[in-house]
């Protein structure tokens, strides 16, 4: 007899009772979804559900999850619920693409990130069975592991190719699983200067990386906590809207090698700056 590994057994291992869970599968190339994911608003796009959904405001997690194939789909986030509330223009997430969707007769239903699994993102692959029609389940339902992937190491596409939003940028600089391994140490290994790109309102912000670590150590300062990489104006910009580093789109403008002085390379982010005029009309403020 073949031995099927299923979601359940993961999540009694970890001390999750499967009742509390609530699985969300999410169609991966459904317009309105790949809008907002590739806005960095998943987890609001998740929040905004019809009002006659009893196990939606029953169970304590949600367990996102990204179809891969016709049947199989993708670990993405575990959410903690934390209640719900009548959804109205005033509670509309800054930049949610949707607001129409505010004035409809819906609920809010209130998610909170965890990190419970991350180690699993995009790797525990789960069979959501034949009933695809339904986007919700309890984690009661057996739902049958896949795989869980461990992923070769990825050939890095070449710097003139990086056009990274935040999501992507935050996931390839900070990963751990080796699977990003060759895009650190391409971006270790350079100095340079590299543009940001607010897409909310297509601000620019040049910036220079000159340090030991190159282009990955600077943009790590991006991709973590608070976010803002010491410019001034990007504080400033996150202390109005907290959210907006989600909508930055990463780019290499020039490498430069690792024996170059700091003097250089900031001469070098200077003229880009000239000719962009991002310090009059960007992210700049010198």
């Amino acid at each position: 007899m073949e031995t099927r590994l299923l979601l359940q057994d993961i999540l009694q291992i970890n001390g999750i009772d499967p009742k509390d869970v609530l699985l969300v599968r999410h169609v991966r190339e459904r317009p309105d979804f790949k809008k907002c994911r590739e806005m960095g608003l998943i987890r609001e796009y998740t929040q905004v559900q019809g009002n006659n959904k009893p196990l939606l405001k029953k169970c304590k997690y949600w367990m996102v999850f990204i179809s891969t194939t016709k049947t199989n789909c993708e670990f993405y986030k575990m959410y903690s619920f934390k209640g719900f509330s009548p959804i109205s223009k005033h509670n509309i997430p800054e930049g949610f693409p949707y607001p129409e969707w505010y004035q409809q007769d819906v609920t809010l239903y209130e998610l909170e990130e965890t990190d419970l699994f991350s180690d699993l993102k995009n790797k525990l692959i789960i069979s959501w069975g034949t009933s695809t029609q339904s986007w919700y389940q309890s984690a009661t339902n057996n739902k049958r592991i896949m795989a869980i992937k461990d992923p070769e190491p990825k050939k890095f596409i070449g710097y003139d190719k990086i056009a990274w939003d935040f999501d992507d940028m935050e996931m390839i600089v900070n990963d751990e699983t080796g699977e990003y391994q060759k895009y650190q140490t391409a971006l270790a290994a350079v100095k340079g200067v590299y543009l940001i790109q607010d897409t909310a309102d297509g601000k620019l912000y040049v910036g220079s990386a000159y340090g030991d670590d190159g282009i990955l150590g600077r943009w790590r300062q991006y991709a973590n906590f608070p976010y803002h990489g010491g410019n001034k104006k990007m504080i400033a910009l996150l202390s109005r809207h907290k959210n907006e580093y989600r909508k930055f789109r990463f780019c290499v403008l020039q490498i430069m090698s690792m024996a170059a002085s700091k003097d250089e390379v900031i001469a070098v982010e200077q003229q880009y700056k000239r000719k962009f005029g991002t310090i009059d009309f960007g992210l700049n403020d010198n």
